[in-house]
C-alpha cells in the first residue's frame, strides 16, 4: 500500500509520475537527469587544485592531484588538463557541461574532427568580433559533435581548445579508441560570466606545448 511519503521516496516518485503525465517524458527525463547529477568538485589547493566532475573525485584523490599535474596520469587512466588561467573561457563551457551530463572520460576518434565541429557549431551565431564557437564534448572525440554544450568564447582560447588534446594525444600516446580523464587546472581561473568580447586570462601564451 502507498503511504510511505514522509521522509521516504514516494513522493517524489508520484511527482515525477505526475509531472510526465503533464510535461512528457522527454522533458522530466531531461530534469531527473540534471537533479542527479552533482556538480564539478575542486580538489587539492594552491597550484595542485584541480576541478574534476563528481564521477571523477573519489578516483583523482586516490591518485592524488600531484600525479595528475605532473604525470598527467590518475591510475591506468591517462589525463588532459585543460588550463583555466590560460582557457577560463573554455573552462567555464567545461564544467557545466559536466553538470549537465556530459562524459568526463572522452574516447579519442579516429575520423577528422572537422566534422564534429560542424554539426556543434554550425548554426552558432557569435556575437563578438573576436569570438569563436567552442564545444564540450572536443570535436576530436567520439563523444563530440550534436549535443555537445557550446558557448562563445576568445579565438585565442578556441585555437588553446584544440591545441591542448592535440599535443596530449601526440606526447602521451593517447591514439583512436583511447580513453581519458579531462581535468582542469587553475580551477579559481574558471570564468564567472560569458565571454564579453574581452580576453580576460592571466596567461595568454600559446597552447599545445
Amino acid at each position: 500500500m502507498a503511504t510511505k511519503a514522509k521522509g521516504g521516496f514516494l513522493l517524489p516518485l508520484l511527482l515525477v509520475g505526475g509531472a510526465v503525465a503533464y510535461f512528457g517524458v522527454d522533458e522530466v527525463e531531461d530534469a531527473v537527469r540534471g537533479a542527479l547529477i552533482g556538480e564539478p568538485v575542486v580538489i587539492g589547493v594552491g597550484d595542485e587544485a584541480v576541478m574534476v566532475a563528481d564521477d571523477a573525485a573519489s578516483m583523482v584523490r586516490k591518485c592524488t592531484t600531484t600525479r595528475v599535474l605532473r604525470q598527467k596520469r590518475c591510475g591506468e587512466v591517462k589525463v588532459v588538463i585543460m588550463d583555466a588561467a590560460r582557457m577560463p573561457h573554455i573552462t567555464r563551457n567545461i564544467s557545466p557541461a559536466w553538470s549537465e551530463g556530459k562524459e568526463h572520460v572522452l574516447t579519442r576518434s579516429g575520423v577528422s574532427r572537422h566534422a564534429n565541429y560542424k554539426a556543434a557549431c554550425g548554426g552558432f551565431v557569435k556575437k563578438h568580433v573576436d569570438g569563436s564557437c567552442d564545444e564540450y564534448a572536443f570535436a576530436s572525440t567520439v563523444q563530440g559533435g550534436i549535443g555537445a554544450r557550446t558557448e562563445e568564447v576568445p579565438a585565442r582560447e578556441q585555437d588553446c581548445q584544440g591545441g591542448t588534446p592535440a599535443a596530449a594525444y601526440r606526447w602521451q600516446g593517447i591514439r583512436a579508441g583511447d580513453d581519458f580523464l579531462v581535468v582542469i587546472s587553475n580551477p579559481h581561473r574558471v570564468a564567472v560570466e560569458p565571454y564579453r568580447g574581452r580576453d580576460i586570462a592571466e596567461d595568454q601564451s600559446t597552447c599545445g606545448s
